[in-house]
């Protein structure tokens, strides 16, 4: 506890200088603020079309990369930003000429208070972005010059004035702004510049900021920092309209080109449309195709049913030339034979063979009757004949028939298939040609879509961004940050103030209190006299001293004690007066011993003895310590005022002559490296018996304190003289 007192004792003492420096730094603050122009801020929302979400129809042309283009958040910004589209925004707004008052300490533009309309008239470029100093001399007169000062012309209000051949004025008093507030006065000092295009839009880039409330939401922040606030509003709102109106343009002019592009295109494509249509008509002609696929299917269904005639003409005959052959193996007994009837399918043939049979039987019932010669037997046996002669005839004519139909019907099938010669080749021709003639159909149909799309882009006078807010004139600045300026300018000057201090102490170096000496030196402090207020208070704290020195056995008889000190004013001879008043008022034989004449003067006589400089070099050192030895015996007790120790070589000599030697260290006055001086001196030259002693212990004073004290002294001074 007692080392953060320590550290902060300083700050405590320069409470005053902080408290004045705060104050100085909150009314810089308020003298900063009063001269410094404020900047307003105004935004503006503006929501983008998005593709995926959105106004339906929005996605109308999304086969078409130009009107399909997905809107990307940092492209737009860029856009808002870009310098075409803020040129195209300050074309509609009045930003390009500013007029302002050329006050005693600061000049502020006018926007509606202009006492006078002006127009400046530029011929020369190099005349651009360059200050005109107007001085109003009354309601009529006015006189225009340069900033350099170099030419200067007169004017009257409502005529044109030529400035040289680099520009021309025109002047014209605001009678309505004049009549509604006549406080305002029209004469004075004013400023007109006029910007060009260039240096405009590097002034409104400056202050303006594009960002995103989220780079997953497609809306954007316009903000825009202004000493106007009407000009701040004005500028988001007027560059917000401007980007919608310059997307609508440009989306018009795309459909236009488009549409152009589409109509060459349409007309190019109908031309190869034609000419694919000829080839395959041509083709067709050359070839007599009316229809390939269904003339192929008639074809081979015909095809195939020759074939199944000519497999049923060809199983029939080959059943007739085995019924034949088997008729020929077994002509010489037919009646023993078994045809098969496979192979007839007419009611005649059966009809024969039946009645083959019954012949057959009618003879054998006629066998038993009569004999082989009998004329009905024979009669029989002709009869049987005739039917197989018949029979046998019938067979061969039946074969050669089918062989006849056979050999026709393959001679049908091999015409028939002579058709399918060149069918592949055909067909290839015939699909290349459809192919171009599809692909051609497609693009025709694609392209006239699109520019019916395009026609409908063109008559669509609308964007799908939106204006979500629109910016208000603001009322509050937000620069400069008055509290925050206020508060940082504060902290500065108590920061400043702590500073001082710090550097003031370190620089210092003083002995400051105890703990700090105890740090730099083994020698020991016999007591700490604080910062006595009154001379009563003196007293008392001596005469405990005094008490406690005796305890001690530090003032024997016939003794001496030395104070010493590394300045005058350092405490030494302060102590050795307060010392010496104890001592007088305890009627102790004492004397105290000086080398100065002035305080030796300012002692009670029959207490002090001077010994002179003149005496002082006559003595060799055995006959000073003899002398001194003398003195001793002669007084209980001899107090020295010893020579500075920063100073005078003799004050090592009278500290080796004392029984007691006492240093006496100022906090507020005695530097913390005198006290490594004190140590060397001691380990040099042997000092028996040395003490320290701690004046104005523990005190601080007010600066404001010693600063009056300071002047009250310098006061006197100048008064003495």
């Amino acid at each position: 506890m007692n080392e953060q007192l320590r550290i902060l004792r300083p700050y405590l003492r320069g409470l005053p200088l902080i408290l004045l420096a705060m104050i100085a730094g909150f009314l810089f603050a308020k003298k900063y603020l009063s001269y410094t122009k404020p900047m307003f801020e105004s935004t503006t929302k503006l929501k983008l079309a998005d593709l995926n979400q959105g106004a339906t129809g929005n996605n109308l042309f999304k086969d078409l990369d130009v009107f399909a283009s997905t809107n990307k958040i940092a492209t737009e910004i860029e856009v808002l930003k870009s310098q075409v589209l803020i040129e195209k925004t300050l074309i509609d707004l009045d930003f390009a000429e500013e007029l302002s008052r050329i006050g005693r300490v600061m000049t502020k533009e006018l926007v509606h208070d202009k006492p006078f309309f002006h127009h400046l008239l530029i011929h020369d470029d190099s005349y651009y972005n360059k200050d005109w100093i107007i001085k109003v001399q009354d309601t009529l007169n006015y006189t225009v010059s340069t900033a350099d000062m170099t030419s200067e012309f007169s004017g009257v209000f409502g005529d044109t004035l030529p400035l040289g051949n680099s520009a021309t004025l025109l002047l014209q008093k605001n009678t309505d702004l004049m009549a509604a507030k006549s406080h305002l006065e029209i004469t004075g000092k004013y400023k007109l510049v006029k910007y060009s295009t260039t240096r405009l839009i590097e002034k409104v880039v400056t202050n303006l900021d594009v960002i995103s409330v989220d780079k997953d939401v497609a809306i954007l922040s316009i903000i825009y920092k202004s000493s106007i606030p009407e000009k701040a509003a004005k500028f988001t709102n007027a560059l917000a309209q401007t980007y919608i109106n310059d997307y609508i343009e440009e989306k018009f002019k795309t459909a236009d080109v488009t549409a152009g592009f589409l109509d060459q295109q349409i007309a190019k494509v109908y031309q190869d449309l034609s000419r694919a249509e000829m080839k395959i008509e041509g083709y067709r002609v050359n070839n007599n195709i009316i229809n390939i696929r269904q003339e192929t299917e008639t074809e081979l269904r015909k095809i195939a049913q020759l074939k199944i005639q000519q497999t049923n003409v060809q199983m029939s005959l080959e059943a007739i030339k085995e019924l034949d052959e088997y008729i020929k193996e077994g002509k010489d007994d037919f009646l023993k034979l078994a045809p098969n009837f496979e192979a007839f399918t007419d009611l005649l043939s059966t009809e024969m063979i039946k009645k083959v049979k019954q012949l057959q039987l009618e003879r054998a019932d006629l066998l038993l009757i009569y004999k082989m010669d009998h004329e009905l037997v024979e009669n029989t046996d002709k009869k049987i004949k005739y039917y197989t002669d018949y029979f046998i005839e019938s067979i061969n004519n039946t074969r050669k028939s089918l062989e006849t139909k056979h050999d026709k019907l393959t001679s049908n099938i091999e015409e028939a298939e002579l058709v399918f010669i060149g069918l592949p080749e055909r067909e290839r021709m015939l699909t290349i040609l459809n192919r171009e003639f599809q692909i051609h159909q497609q693009s025709y149909i694609f392209l006239n879509e699109k520019r019916i799309e395009a026609e409908i882009a063109k008559a669509a006078k609308h964007a799908f961004h939106r204006i979500i807010h629109r910016a208000n004139i603001p009322e509050i600045s937000v620069s400069p940050n008055r509290p925050v300026i206020t508060i940082v300018s504060t902290l500065l000057g108590m920061t400043g103030a702590m500073t001082f201090i710090f550097l003031v102490n370190a620089s210092k170096a003083r002995v400051n209190d105890l703990n700090s000496l105890e740090k730099n030196t083994d020698i020991p402090v016999l007591y700490s006299a604080p910062h006595f207020k009154s001379l009563q208070q003196a007293q008392s704290f001596f005469k405990n001293e005094t008490f406690k020195l005796d305890m001690k056995r530090m003032l024997p008889v016939n003794s001496s004690i030395a104070f010493s000190s590394f300045g005058k004013n350092h405490g030494a001879r302060f102590h050795l007066r307060r010392l010496l008043s104890v001592f007088v008022r305890e009627r102790r034989n004492c004397i105290l011993l000086t080398f100065d004449e002035a305080y030796f003067n300012s002692l009670p006589k029959g207490r002090a003895l001077l010994l002179a400089q003149d005496q002082l070099t006559s003595f060799t050192f055995a006959s000073l310590q003899e002398w001194y030895n003398t003195l001793c015996r002669k007084y209980d007790l001899v107090l020295v005022d010893n020579f500075s120790l920063s100073k005078n070589a003799e004050s090592i000599v009278f500290m080796g002559l004392a029984h007691q030697n006492i240093c006496v260290v100022d906090t507020r006055k005695t530097h913390m490296k005198r006290i490594g001086e004190l140590n060397v001196i001691k380990a040099k030259n042997n000092i028996p018996n040395l003490h320290l002693v701690i004046n104005n212990h523990k005190y601080s004073p007010s600066l404001l304190w010693e600063g009056w004290w300071l002047l009250k002294k310098a006061f006197q001074l100048v008064t003495r003289k």
